[in-house]
């Protein structure tokens, strides 16, 4: 089945067969126009698609879940027991600026996974790598993204690949962005996402001891009861990109 299916989300028919196998969780990162000069086009996802995609799962019957109950064993086949995690990786203001009333409006609940020493600032990680700069969401942002019913998750303090770092430094960025957070925000902070989707099993052993009950990666696929908690699998969501490729399938279709 892998093999017939896209490797970026961008539409629901493709995917809707494997999704009955599974709740998959969709990893967004940037709702909006794209500047110039991006490197990454494909991972800005223009409102109109954005609400097109809420509206498909919701036509499809999916309903919103959280990470800890990706891997939970839905009570029946029925349809309307299709769930679905969307989840948005770094905290961009544009996520908050353009996806809260969409997802009112479907009424889904979503996960944005913050970097937790960046709040306020700029992707700054992404600026090292020469991509263009955007802002993240301040505090008084995330604040209204949880009143409005929706979760945070850690993506670590500073975003870095954590099987680079020492294992006291991983640590260090796994357990203090956890009570950052906490302390800042007045809530748990039990879902952890790996940045870059870099982890081994001794960073998972750091996630787990730090408390957490879930950590995301960017391994491809839906999530079963097998799945463990710590490794959910995620299906990237990207904005098809024009190529010589693609524009010539369009005009020959």
């Amino acid at each position: 089945m892998r093999a017939s299916v896209p490797a970026h989300f961008h539409t629901l028919e493709p995917f809707l067969d494997l999704f009955k196998t599974g709740v998959p969780i969709l990893m967004y990162h940037k709702i909006g126009p794209r500047p110039v000069n991006v490197r990454l086009k494909g991972l800005y996802v223009p409102l109109e698609r954005f609400v097109r995609q809420l509206e498909e799962l919701h036509q499809a019957g999916f309903t919103s879940c959280l990470p800890a109950q990706a891997n939970v064993k839905a009570r029946s086949n029925a349809a309307s027991n299709r769930r679905v995690v969307l989840s948005f990786d770094d905290g961009f203001r544009n996520v908050f600026q353009n996806a809260l009333e969409p997802l009112a409006q479907k009424q889904f609940r979503a996960i944005q996974f913050l970097v937790s020493n960046c709040i306020g600032k700029l992707n700054e990680w992404d600026l090292r790598d020469g991509e263009v700069p955007e802002p993240l969401m301040d505090t008084a942002q995330v604040r209204e993204w949880l009143r409005a019913g929706h979760r945070i998750g850690s993506h670590s303090l500073t975003h870095p690949r954590l099987t680079r770092l020492s294992l006291r430094d991983a640590q260090e960025e796994i357990l203090a962005s956890k009570k950052k957070l906490e302390d800042t925000f007045g809530v748990p902070v039990e879902d952890f996402c790996y940045p870059y989707g870099d982890w081994n099993q001794e960073v998972r052993d750091l996630v787990m001891e730090a408390g957490y009950r879930t950590a995301c990666t960017t391994d491809y696929g839906v999530n079963l009861p097998a799945t463990s908690p710590l490794e959910l699998r995620r299906i990237t969501v990207r904005h098809p990109t024009r190529s010589l490729k693609a524009l010539k399938a369009r005009l020959i279709g």
